[in-house]
């Protein structure tokens, strides 16, 4: 680890970073809920879904409060998920891992942000079959900035990267419907792509593609017991999303094992 974080110790600005991570994971939380039911996320506080009471601040501390109270609501004892504080936790995991593997110059942040937006994207796409275009504007935005500022794969990259990453899936899209008169995938796939160039640039386009569609094929026949449903909807957006952590995370190294077999 070569460099610090507010000029802290190394183990501090890990720690700070972790906390960071978590209460932007506490925010995660609010867009998981209130995207897809196309509420506001940026005005009124956070609110029990089953008595409608504001949650006060001490009671809205990443992960020490659901479990203080036992994970339940303290106006009406109504259950709290545990996806909540999970939730929060992957938001620390995601910081942490962004800095260690990358630092804590904008590449490591560039790089929890992206992972923390993977989540986000990966939930809600499992949970209600849509992307937010919400998540994915602000992830390209972010994209190109981070590599305007010499983070990523560099501004001219990241917009081909862009281009490329909505472009295929776009492409691909309106082929299926050609041949099987439907869309293959939705556009939030398209944005969520063009964000993920955005981050990775053109050359992990591919490799994104085909890992979430390797893990998607395979859950697809274990949910169908063996069986394929060409009909059978699929949240395809998580398995991209995922696919595109691990090209952040291990692509260079699996590049290089994958060339290194021949």
């Amino acid at each position: 680890m070569t460099g610090t974080f507010l000029d802290l110790p190394p183990w501090a600005a890990l720690a700070a970073a972790t906390v960071l991570g978590a209460c932007c994971g506490s925010f995660s939380n609010v867009l998981i809920h209130r995207l897809p039911r196309n509420l506001g996320v940026v005005k009124g506080r956070s609110f029990c879904p089953q008595c409608g009471k504001q949650i006060a601040w001490f009671d809205n501390v990443p992960v020490l409060s659901w479990a203080l109270l036992g994970g339940k609501c303290r106006h009406c004892s109504a259950r709290i998920p545990a996806r909540y504080p999970l939730v929060e936790l992957a938001g620390a995991a995601c910081a942490a891992v962004g800095v260690l593997r990358f630092d804590y110059g904008p590449e490591g942040w560039g790089a929890a942000l992206l992972l923390l937006l993977l989540v986000n994207v990966a939930l809600i796409d499992w949970e209600h079959m849509i992307i937010p275009h919400t998540l994915t504007v602000v992830g390209m935005v972010a994209g190109l900035a981070l590599a305007a500022v010499g983070a990523g794969p560099g501004l001219d990259r990241a917009i081909l990267g862009l281009l490329v990453g909505a472009g295929v899936v776009l492409a691909v899209s309106w082929g299926w419907k050609l041949a099987r008169g439907m869309m293959g995938m939705g556009f939030g796939d398209v944005m969520l792509m063009g964000m993920v160039g955005a981050f990775l640039g053109p050359w992990a386009v591919p490799a994104v593609i085909f890992g979430g569609a390797l893990a998607g094929t395979v859950w697809a026949l274990a949910a169908g017991r063996g069986r394929l449903e060409g009909t059978a909807k699929l949240p395809f957006g998580t398995f991209l999303a995922g696919a595109a952590a691990v090209v952040l995370l291990g692509g260079n190294e699996l590049a290089a094992w994958y060339l290194g077999r021949f």
